[in-house]
C-alpha cells in the first residue's frame, strides 16, 4: 500500500511544479519544493531530477485532459459536434496545455508522454477522417492540416485567454466557430 503521505507530496509537487515551470521555465527544484511545502529530501526522494519532475507534469496533464475529454465519445451526436465538445471541454486546461506545447524546451524525447500524445493525435486523425467520410468536412484539406489547425486553435484559445481576459467558454466558442469556417465543405 503506497502511504498517503508520499502521494500527497507527489500531488503537490507536481501541481507546483506546473504553475512554478509555466511562468518561469528555470526554476530550480528547491523553489518547487518550497511552494509545494515539501522538504528537499523528499523532493530529490521522489524526483531524482528536474527531468523526472517534468514528465510526471507532463503525465498529469496528459491525464487531465483524457479525463477532461472522457464524456465526447458518448455525447458527440457527430463528427463536428465531437470537434465542439472537445474545444469546450479541453479549452478550460490552460495551465496543463501550455505546459505540453512547451514540453519540448526540457526533452526531446520522453517515451511514455510520446506514446500517450501519439495515441491522442491518432483518435484525433481518426475522428478527422470520419468527419470527412460523413461529408461534416472538406475532403481536399489534407488530415495534417487538420489536425495542426486544432492546435493551433487551442493555442490561439490559451493566449486569449491569458492576454485577453477572455473566458474558456469564450475561447472555446470563438476556436469552434473559426475551426467550422475554415474546413466545412
Amino acid at each position: 500500500m503506497v502511504d498517503a503521505r508520499i502521494v500527497k507530496s507527489q500531488q503537490a509537487l507536481v501541481l507546483a511544479g506546473l504553475t512554478l515551470i509555466n511562468k518561469n521555465k528555470e526554476i530550480s527544484l528547491s523553489d518547487i519544493a518550497k511552494s509545494a511545502g515539501v522538504g528537499r529530501a523528499t523532493l530529490y526522494r521522489l524526483y531524482t531530477s528536474k527531468e523526472a519532475l517534468i514528465e510526471a507534469i507532463a503525465l498529469h496533464c496528459l491525464q487531465v485532459f483524457e479525463q477532461a475529454t472522457q464524456p465526447i465519445e458518448a455525447q458527440a451526436t457527430s463528427a463536428m459536434h465531437a470537434f465542439e465538445l472537445l474545444f469546450s471541454l479541453a479549452m478550460p486546461l490552460t495551465a496543463e496545455l501550455q505546459f505540453l506545447m512547451t514540453l519540448d524546451y526540457f526533452a526531446d524525447d520522453i517515451p511514455e508522454v510520446n506514446r500517450i500524445i501519439a495515441e491522442q493525435d491518432q483518435e484525433l486523425w481518426d475522428l478527422i477522417e470520419q468527419a470527412k467520410q460523413a461529408g461534416e468536412l472538406d475532403n481536399s484539406l489534407p488530415t495534417s492540416w487538420v489536425l495542426n489547425l486544432i492546435e493551433g486553435l487551442f493555442y490561439a484559445g490559451w493566449v486569449q485567454q491569458e492576454e485577453y481576459q477572455a473566458s474558456a467558454a469564450q475561447a472555446a466558442s470563438l476556436a469552434f466557430r473559426s475551426f467550422s469556417k475554415a474546413v466545412q465543405p
